[in-house]
């Protein structure tokens, strides 16, 4: 079987192929609308795929519209099936934290054991964040780009391949995870 992988939560994102739960392609692209560039290279190569998997999120709001509509149109063209995964398991890593820049004085924090969420993505103030470090346990902590007053962390992005290997985590819809609305400036009535 022949996997189309998409992830793309952040500024960077990756597309890979797998036959047969091999990764035999892997893409990189900046900016979420070089992620058709990307597949088309991927197609071009190595034909269409028996099933197509894309991270979820948390992550950038552009990004996972974009990846989530690239799977859908995909699906529809190819009548293959499409799954969601959540972008904070494509790590190499079985057992860590991640944690994300969510804006406007928050993160989001997840924790994965054995390549399985045992704390869903949250929404948390930096302040909660910073009194809950000492209790996150010998775990690593990646962090998807930089967090405000923890530059220590290091960062370290989901990849499109490492979402594979978490099939029990996959879901039949594609919608993105969102902790909050989209931050919208709204024109004022005058």
């Amino acid at each position: 079987m022949k996997s189309l992988l998409i992830e793309n939560s952040t500024e960077i994102g990756s597309v890979a192929v797998a036959d047969d739960g091999e990764v035999v392609i892997r893409r990189e692209f900046s900016k979420a609308g070089k992620l058709s560039l990307a597949v088309q290279e991927v197609f071009l190569e190595l034909g269409a795929p028996d099933e197509i998997i894309v991270g979820i999120g948390p992550g950038s709001y552009t990004g996972l519209r974009v990846g989530a509509a690239t799977a859908i149109g995909l699906q529809l063209a190819l009548g293959c099936p499409a799954f969601g995964c959540p972008s904070v398991l494509g790590y190499e890593a079985v057992s860590y934290h991640v944690v994300g820049d969510a804006r406007l004085g928050s993160v989001f924090l997840a924790s994965i054991e054995d390549k399985q969420l045992i704390r869903n993505p949250e929404l948390l103030s930096i302040e909660k964040f910073q009194s809950l470090l000492p209790l996150l346990g010998g775990r690593p902590i990646f962090s998807v780009g930089p967090i405000p007053n923890h530059g220590y962390l290091p960062v370290l992005r989901p990849k499109a391949e490492y979402l594979l290997r978490c099939r029990d985590s996959f879901r039949p819809g594609l919608e993105p995870i969102y902790l909050k609305e989209p931050h919208i400036t709204v024109r004022s009535e005058k």
